[in-house]
C-alpha cells in the first residue's frame, strides 16, 4: 500500500485523473497517443528489417489503405 504518495501523470507529473489514468488530462493522452503513432517511443536496434519483413509491412499497410 502506497501512503502518502499521490499517482501522478506519465507525462507532466501533475496529479492523475481518474477518468484519464494514467495521465492527468485528455490533452497528455492524446499527446502519448501521437508519439505512439509517430513512432517517439520506438526501441533503437542495429538490426536492419529483413525484406520479408518489409514485405510484410507493406501489404498489410497496403490492406489498411483500401480500408479507409
Amino acid at each position: 500500500m502506497r501512503l502518502g504518495k499521490k499517482a501522478v501523470c506519465a507525462l507532466c507529473d501533475k496529479p492523475q485523473a481518474k477518468s484519464y489514468k494514467p495521465f492527468c488530462s485528455r490533452r497528455c493522452k492524446l499527446i502519448d497517443l501521437g508519439n505512439w503513432i509517430d513512432g517517439g517511443y520506438k526501441l533503437p536496434s542495429e538490426e536492419a528489417p529483413s525484406e520479408a519483413e518489409i514485405l510484410d509491412l507493406s501489404d498489410y499497410l497496403s490492406q489498411k489503405k483500401q480500408q479507409f
